[in-house]
């Protein structure tokens, strides 16, 4: 029986590892294929709008994912808790896309900007559906929809490529079509709790969820994002797209690390809550292990496969309006902060199963100021790429803050 448990845990793991790799790797794909076919400011722009999607997956963990997690992996869970929070989730997709025109706007891009904000808003329904799968116990559900969001992106843009119609509004209606099929395939039960049980909710039971959890998780989030992209925003707007196109073309390996994270975070977060529920911090603590491996792993493989197409096809990656030296650069920078994120990630998933919010959220502040004073000074004196610097000062701030806390609520914790 325990083979077969292990065989079973190993395959769920490996669906939770694979699955949103190849969400990141379509992701990949379609931006390497973006360098060669649209301008530096376009580029530039849907990276930053990119990042944008990111923190929307950020903002929807505090708001509504992590209290939603939190109540499932209660043993006896609230059905009004569940139900508010779905409906709360509608109303955030609809406001995170009229958030990404307004951001889209601000920094000039075009009227590919409106079907981009589209597929933002569906992105967040998209997330959200993962992590009701994952709280239902149903990690398949969640695999197929990441496999068949990163299939159907990758045949709309060898349509695009084969039919010659390659341009920022069809590559915008192709995200748009991928995360429609990757929402569908989470499953009936999930299309009709977000479309239809929100209908029933209370909105003003959300205001315990709020004063509870949300508030400073959500405080956390904005620190985190900041520690993590003040460089993105700072540089966008100080300096234009076409400036922060170079840092955006030298993420496009680690990107996916930075997705692949935050989603084994989403896998492993009802995994930790059940241990700490139950007072086994020994299995608290091989989640922790287990993650760490995971992230440090999927860390390695893509700076092994990076350094290989620097030194074998560096003509993917650098583009004659690009400068070498500065791709190689952010690259390095963005190589050290990742890994400190690793550091952090299976910390931050301990701490707030323990329900350590207010913590958690003073600690990303400080780390933010760390990162905002660094990437101003390094802006005023160096070149824009060098502004990564900062965020590595801020980030390395996190980690250590991180893992002082993460031992002091070890503790804590109940046997």
């Amino acid at each position: 029986m325990r083979e077969k448990i292990s065989v079973r845990s190993f395959f769920q793991y490996a669906l939770a590892v694979v699955a949103p790799s190849s969400a990141s790797a379509a992701h990949f794909l379609v931006q390497l294929v973006m360098l060669s076919r649209v301008s530096p400011g376009e580029f530039g722009a849907f990276v930053f709008l990119m990042v944008l999607v990111q923190l929307g997956y950020g903002l929807s963990n505090a708001l509504v994912s992590t209290p939603y997690d939190v109540n499932a992996s209660q043993q006896h869970p609230v059905q009004e808790t569940r139900i508010v929070l779905t409906a709360v989730n509608a109303v955030y997709a609809l406001l995170f896309t009229a958030g990404c025109i307004g951001a889209g706007l601000l920094i000039g891009a075009g009227e590919w900007v409106y079907l981009f904000a589209l597929f933002g808003g569906l992105s967040m329904l998209r997330w959200f559906g993962r992590v009701f799968s994952y709280a239902n116990r149903r990690p398949f559900a969640t695999a197929v929809s990441d496999l068949t969001y990163a299939t159907v992106l990758c045949l709309a843009v060898v349509f695009l490529l084969i039919t010659n119609s390659f341009s920022m509004k069809a590559i915008s209606v192709a995200f748009i079509v991928a995360t429609i099929f990757g929402t569908i395939c989470i499953g009936r039960d999930f299309l009709r709790e977000q479309f239809i049980v929100p209908f029933s909710a209370r909105p003003l039971s959300y205001i315990h969820i709020w004063r509870d959890q949300a508030r400073w998780t959500l405080i956390g989030v904005v620190s985190t994002e900041t520690t993590a992209n003040a460089h993105s925003y700072l540089v966008t707007i100080f300096a234009g797209p076409a400036q922060f196109a170079p840092m955006g073309a030298a993420a496009l390996f680690l990107r996916p690390i930075m997705l692949s994270m935050t989603a084994l975070s989403q896998f492993e977060r009802p995994f930790m809550g059940r241990a700490i529920s139950a007072g086994d911090l020994g299995g608290a603590r091989r989640v922790k292990r287990r993650f760490h491996l995971a992230l440090a792993l999927l860390w390695i493989g893509t700076i092994v496969l990076a350094a290989g197409v620097f030194a074998l096809k560096p003509s993917l990656i650098i583009k004659p309006e690009y400068s070498a030296q500065d791709i190689h650069i952010a690259f390095a920078l963005f190589a050290l902060i990742t890994l400190l994120q690793i550091w952090q990630a299976p910390n931050n998933v301990f701490l707030q199963a323990v329900r350590a919010f207010r913590p958690l959220s003073t600690v990303s502040v400080v780390s933010c100021i760390f990162s905002i004073i660094g990437v101003l000074l390094s802006l005023c004196f160096l070149p824009p790429v060098y502004s990564l610097i900062g965020i590595a000062i801020g980030q390395l701030v996190m980690s250590i803050k991180l893992s002082e806390l993460a031992n002091k609520w070890t503790i804590k914790v109940p046997a």
